[in-house]
């Protein structure tokens, strides 16, 4: 071999090793975040979860109402980087993976010591998506710096904006700022902590970032009290007693004890196999552990379709709680889940 085909052949391994090393720095980047079309009048959706799986049931059903401006994931049952790694697989495997997903916030202080095994035995569970996965697949993003600024391209097209927030309350204090004036109404699993009855703040997304909360709940309430501007704030949950609704499906009994009503059942998820979309990814989901999903209820479900079907809601206390039977709720989310649209996506 000549001296000049020598240095011919050794700018070819040059350019392929170079080459090679941009494909592998391009595919283990974080993936970019891009914002998709905003709907024709303007509304859109923004979600902020903790990626559990009845997170991951709410967020399908919104997905095909092609309203979903961005998903900030907040550290709760998950943690940012494998919530954002299940979520983005989820939506994909259903058809939805142009919704952009980022990375939210982690609290300080964290979540108490004394839960620390149950919650690292939810969380081991929930970014497996209930074992749908081998293992975690925890995205390459770094941290997000500024979350009102990642979501602020998002949301440019968005003239109104209903927040869901079925998660804890980190992350939406650091863009609060930034959507507020456009936001018509904030959707939130379970419900305003002085209306519990120990009045005392009970559910998992409140007690995980107490100051949060509580910061949050004071927001809220001193801005729905402005003359100027009013954002409805709707807490969502399970029926808790045999009262209103027209239902015999209560969430605890008269001693307190929670009975698990408005729940995932067998035949439903066998049902959800059936259909298409997001309805059949959901089905493996839940089928891939029975046991995750023994002792829970329909909590973030039934949050995402009050976006949906509000009509089939009625307040109770500080808390808005369905008016229908379980088994027709499950028929109006496997409906969202397969829906073709855009069925779903007027908002009432």
């Amino acid at each position: 071999m000549t001296p000049r085909t020598q240095q011919r052949w050794a700018r070819r391994r040059k350019l392929v090793s170079s080459l090679l090393i941009m494909f592998l720095a391009l595919a283990c980047a974080p993936a970019k975040v891009r914002a998709g079309p905003a709907p024709p009048d303007g509304r859109c959706y923004l979600i902020d979860t903790d990626v559990e799986i009845d997170d991951v049931r709410a967020v399908g059903m919104l997905a095909r109402t092609g309203r979903v401006a961005a998903v900030v994931v907040t550290e709760g049952i998950s943690r940012t980087p494998e919530g954002v790694g299940a979520l983005r697989e989820v939506l994909r495997r259903g058809g939805q993976d142009g919704i952009p997903v980022i990375r939210g916030a982690s609290p300080n202080p964290k979540w108490p010591e004394q839960l620390g095994p149950d919650l690292q035995t939810w969380r081991a569970n929930a970014e497996r998506l209930n074992h749908l996965l081998e293992a975690p697949i925890p995205a390459a993003d770094p941290p997000t710096a500024d979350i009102a600024e990642a979501l602020r391209p998002m949301l440019a097209a968005c003239r109104r904006i209903s927040v869901l927030v079925i998660g804890p309350w980190t992350s939406f204090l650091r863009y609060a700022a930034e959507v507020l004036e456009r936001v018509d109404r904030i959707i939130a699993q379970g419900r305003p902590y002085p209306d519990e009855l120990t009045g005392q703040p009970e559910g998992f997304n409140c007690r995980y970032d107490l100051d949060s909360c509580f910061a949050t709940f004071d927001l809220l309430v001193g801005r729905q009290q402005r003359a100027d501007r009013r954002v409805r704030t709707a807490w969502v949950d399970i029926p808790n007693g045999l009262e209103r609704c027209r239902t015999a499906e209560p969430g605890v009994d008269d001693n307190g004890r929670q009975l698990y009503a408005f729940r995932p059942v067998p035949e439903w998820i066998e049902a959800l196999a059936q259909e298409k979309h997001m309805a059949p990814v959901i089905a493996a989901m839940l089928r891939a552990n029975p046991e995750g999903w023994e002792k829970t209820s329909l909590w973030d479900d039934l949050a995402a379709l009050y976006l949906l079907r509000p009509d089939v809601f009625a307040a109770r206390g500080g808390h808005q709680q369905p008016c229908v039977s379980a088994a027709t709720i499950r028929d109006m989310l496997t409906t969202a889940l397969a829906a073709d649209l855009p069925r779903w996506a007027a908002i009432r």
